[in-house]
């Protein structure tokens, strides 16, 4: 709402002289002051206008019969009222010393001369008018913001009863609905008084207890003790609720038919204004069912303990036994083998150049397929190994082992030229010697797919996830269908011919299983003729201490 503008009142200026013609002449030089003129004939009619209101400036003949200027400006000085209004003296030239040495030792601020000139006189006249207008002006802004402050505060005022009204009305109805809460709540709950008489119940106290309103009401919280619990129990209750905190605990109770049943209870201790403990506020929860599933649960899991020991034990023989079976095959198929091979190239170098071509193709298929069998059986053997090697983690770090892996597959005799590129690795936990045999298997993999390419370029890097970190290797070789991919970590399982790439199919079964030993994962990606990229990632675990290797920088 816009304010109204302030509107100030003209100021009022008294000419006090007997002689109307002066008078009349002194109202006629101010009258372009555009003031409210007021003419007196003598010192008493001017005191009776400085009665009825208030003047910014008096212009006061010093001559007058009766009651002269200088005792009518006494008078003026003397009223409180009055005490500070300003007042000019007019008189003649040949009174003036002696007049203006007067009219100053009773307060006078300004003498006219007769006869008076308009225009000085509008100019004294006029600085006491503006000072009394600018006055007038600071009390009507004063009376302003008294009334704005007056309105607001009973704007607050209202404001403030009509949120108080708001407030009790919601009390109102928050104690409606807390009473009908506690009434209608599935937990029993009582109150007693401060020496544990029992004052309230709700409706589930009496269907959880089998007591009724009226046999509980005066009655002790005692009556639902069970006996199973010792006098410490109750003591240790009492002194915590006496030192004004809440009590929490579970308690056996008896229900009024003789059943037990468990309760989680909360006791509350309610204080006065005082300050001291008044009432007890108990809310409890029948917690059998819950115990029972408890129990139950426990019994499972001790059994379950015991089933997955047995059956550990179990794995543990069979294990065993698998790797016993794998060395007594592998030494039994070996004799064998190096029987064949032997006689095989005892007869090449008997034969040589006697047999036909026929037959000699024959003999050379016979003793490559004995080395090739004598490479499965040592291929079988490894593979058994890793499930035997005790795994001991350390702080591995992964961008130098990858150089030491680089510079020992770039050093093998018969190696083609790589492009590595060695992106930033992190550093792990793992045993050093698994992880070493992994990265061999996984670059040394990569070679091979792809030697075809005039430039064979790999690239290996790691990435952070949330609770594991994961190591990728690319390769631009030949690739692979992914609708075959699932074959590719299995033992003896290859998905190129055996003619194109040398190898046996173990190498990636290992990289599986120890990957897996150590609670990682590992998987392919790939398209043929586009490369393919082989991942396998580990749980980050806490630092086992120093770095096995130190972190190089990427290449």
């Amino acid at each position: 709402m816009p304010e109204t503008p302030l509107e100030i009142p003209k100021a009022n200026i008294l000419i006090v002289d007997d002689q109307e013609a002066k008078r009349l002449g002194l109202a006629a030089a101010l009258a372009p002051l555009e003031q409210n003129v007021v003419l007196a004939s003598s010192g008493r009619e001017a005191l009776r206008l400085l009665l009825a209101g208030e003047f910014a400036v008096i212009l006061l003949d010093v001559r007058m019969p009766g009651m002269d200027g200088f005792e009518t400006a006494e008078l003026i000085r003397s009223r409180r009222q009055t005490e500070s209004t300003p007042i000019i003296f007019v008189t003649a030239h040949d009174r003036a010393e002696a007049d203006m040495l007067g009219g100053y030792d009773i307060g006078a601020v300004d003498f006219i001369f007769s006869p008076v000139r308009p225009e000085v006189l509008r100019a004294k006249v006029s600085v006491f008018v503006d000072l009394h207008l600018k006055t007038l002006t600071v009390q009507a802004h004063e009376r302003r913001l008294r009334e704005l402050e007056a309105r607001e505060a009973q704007a607050r005022q209202d404001k403030l009863r009509r949120e108080n009204e708001r407030e009790r009305r919601s009390a109102r109805f928050e104690l409606f609905k807390l009473s009908s809460a506690i009434e209608q709540t599935a937990d029993p709950i009582l109150i007693t008084s401060a020496d544990g008489v029992i004052e309230y119940v709700n409706s589930a106290f009496e269907v959880v207890t089998g007591y009724s309103r009226d046999e509980a009401l005066g009655q002790s919280p005692a009556l639902l003790n069970s006996g199973l619990h010792g006098t410490e129990v109750f003591q240790a209750m009492w002194a915590t609720l006496l030192r004004g905190e809440v009590y929490r605990g579970e308690l056996i109770n008896r229900r009024k038919d003789g059943s037990l049943y468990h309760e989680e209870k909360t006791i509350t201790p309610i204080k006065g204004e005082r300050g001291r403990i008044t009432h007890f506020v108990s809310t409890g929860k029948d917690v059998t069912y819950r115990r029972q599933m408890e129990e139950e649960l426990r019994a499972l899991n001790a059994s379950l303990e015991v089933r997955v020991q047995e059956r550990t034990a179990q794995l543990e023989d069979v294990n065993g036994e698998l790797e016993a079976y794998a060395y007594s095959i592998s030494h039994d198929l070996r004799t064998p083998l190096r029987h064949i091979a032997s006689f095989a190239d005892l007869l090449s170098r008997h034969t040589q150049g006697a047999l036909s071509p026929s037959s000699a193709r024959h003999l050379q298929l016979i003793q490559d397929g004995a080395r090739r069998m004598e490479h499965l059986i040592d291929g079988l053997l490894d593979f058994a190994r890793t499930g035997r090697h005790d795994l001991s983690p350390q702080t591995v770090a992964l961008g130098t082992l990858v150089r030491e892996v680089i510079r020992d597959l770039d050093n093998a005799p018969g190696a083609r030229e790589v492009q590595w590129h060695v992106r930033d690795l992190p550093t792990v936990q793992a045993d050093v010697l698994a992880l070493r045999q992994i990265l061999t298997n996984l670059l040394s993999n990569a070679v091979k797919y792809s030697q075809s390419q005039e430039q064979p370029h790999i690239e290996i890097w790691g990435e952070r996830a949330e609770h594991e970190d994961v190591v990728h290797v690319r390769d631009n070789g030949v690739g692979f269908n992914m609708a075959y991919s699932h074959k590719l970590f299995g033992v003896f399982q290859r998905l190129h011919a055996a003619e194109a790439f040398e190898g046996y199919g173990v190498g990636l079964a290992n990289v599986r299983r120890m990957v897996v030993r150590h609670g990682g994962r590992v998987w392919a990606q790939g398209q043929e003729g586009l490369g393919a990229t082989f991942s396998f990632s580990l749980p980050r675990r806490e630092p086992c201490g120093e770095a096995v290797v130190a972190q190089g920088k990427a290449g």
